[in-house]
């Protein structure tokens, strides 16, 4: 920091005597200017929204509005500012609030001078960072591989154990060189699921995320003996704020370079990184069960697709569980969503806890299996040259009825995210 450009700080915090004395701490500092200070959250995202800070420290526990809201509303209405939270609670839940709430930093009171300005220049290192890491655009003359995200819009619907399975029965099918990425960032499985013992993840990048290459990236992944690379999600569901939706299609990008096919396990929500993800994949395989609310939720997923500018072609409906329909019918689901289903994989409860328990791909664990069987041949599906999908006609159904769905606009969507 230079004071040419001096880090703008607002403190926000119930305590006089705190405001006070974070205000003459910060005084003596070369490079950082205090704006203001507010007694509570709603004072605080007013003061915000008309100073425009680059750092907010804010205070946990407030009147009218709390530091968790408060940050909310200040990432949503300043996104270019930061918030660095404190609070006397240092409780693995009030960290895990702050930084869903969209804080960088987390200080336990008391602090020392020291220590508040090494996190400010921390986040005021990141925030440089944010603005000046741009999308990686296509290299001229560098291949790139195909990347083909699995996408639940609801959990439990098996999107994890399809991913996984996926990726290896397309190394098993082709022989080509693929990477499986887990990019649910806050409680990612895929290690669990192949039977992977983490020493570095997603996160390890990010540091170097203005020159990841190929042999950068042969350090960070693991290596399954399938054949396959993982590049596995952070350790800690807090440090999932540490990788942007900016940083992780860069890594993205990358690996698209360093490989021939990226599979993609991605979260079951509408955040600012899972719209990044599915906006450059080649092909979005979308997995849902016979269940209304899972049902609901596609539909819902399909319209703001469509929204986005998705071509019909880039998705893929994956039923899963597909013999327990529960008295539905595959064409009454088809009707209701406007959209064939393209792929079903069948129900096999013991083969995949035993493949889960044992840490071992069931496509592996039992090939044989009718459930392997139909992951292999959506292997095979998605590595065909993506086809026009037909239409599905859309007639009044008894799941229509019984759905009122909503179409979302885009700038719902993004309200979402």
């Amino acid at each position: 920091m230079t004071t040419q450009n001096p880090l703008r700080v607002l403190i926000v915090d119930d305590s006089a005597d705190t405001r006070e004395n974070l205000m003459r701490l910060l005084a003596f500092e070369d490079g950082i200017e205090v704006i203001g200070a507010a007694p509570d959250g709603r004072l605080g995202v007013e003061a915000a929204r008309r100073g425009k800070p680059d750092i907010v420290l804010m205070d946990l526990t407030m009147p009218t509005m709390d530091g968790i809201a408060a940050a909310e509303a200040i990432r949503v209405e300043c996104p270019s500012t930061h918030v660095v939270m404190m609070s006397v609670h240092d409780e693995p839940e009030a960290l895990r609030r702050a930084m869903l709430a969209g804080a960088r930093e987390f200080l336990v009171k008391p602090f020392g001078p020291d220590e508040l300005v090494a996190t400010l220049n921390r986040v005021a290192e990141r925030r440089a960072a944010d603005r000046a890491v741009a999308p990686v655009p296509a290299t001229p003359g560098v291949q790139h591989g195909r990347m083909i995200s699995v996408f639940g819009p609801k959990g439990g619907v098996g999107r994890t154990t399809v991913a996984c399975n996926l990726a290896v029965a397309i190394r098993q099918t082709t022989g080509q060189r693929v990477a499986l990425v887990d990019a649910n960032l806050q409680f990612g499985d895929v290690g669990i699921v192949l039977g992977l013992k983490p020493t570095k993840s997603i996160v390890d990048l990010v540091p170097h995320i203005a020159e990841i290459d190929a042999d950068l990236l042969g350090e960070v992944v693991s290596r399954h003996h399938s054949g396959i690379d993982v590049l596995l999600a952070p350790p800690r569901p807090e440090m999932a704020e540490l990788v942007t939706a900016d940083y992780l299609k860069r890594i993205l990008g990358k690996m698209r370079e360093a490989y021939d096919v990226v599979v993609v396990d991605t979260a079951p929500n509408f955040s600012e990184t899972m719209l990044a993800t599915l906006d450059i994949s080649d092909r979005i395989l979308v997995l849902l069960t016979v269940e209304m609310h899972t049902i609901k939720n596609t539909r819902l997923f399909l319209e703001v697709a469509g929204q986005l500018g998705y071509p019909r072609e880039k998705l893929t409906l994956v039923l899963n569980r597909a013999d327990s329909t529960g008295g539905i019918e595959i064409t009454e689901i088809e009707r209701a969503l406007g959209h064939r289903v393209n792929a079903r994989i069948v129900s096999d409860g013991r083969t995949t806890t035993y493949a889960l328990n044992h840490g071992e791909p069931f496509v592996i664990a039992n090939k044989k299996a009718d459930i392997s069987r139909n992951v292999f041949e959506l292997a095979n599906l998605v590595m065909m040259r993506a086809a026009p999908v037909e239409e599905a006609r859309v007639a009044p159904s008894g799941i229509s009825r019984l759905l009122p769905f909503r179409l979302m606009s885009r700038s719902a969507a993004a309200g979402a995210r």
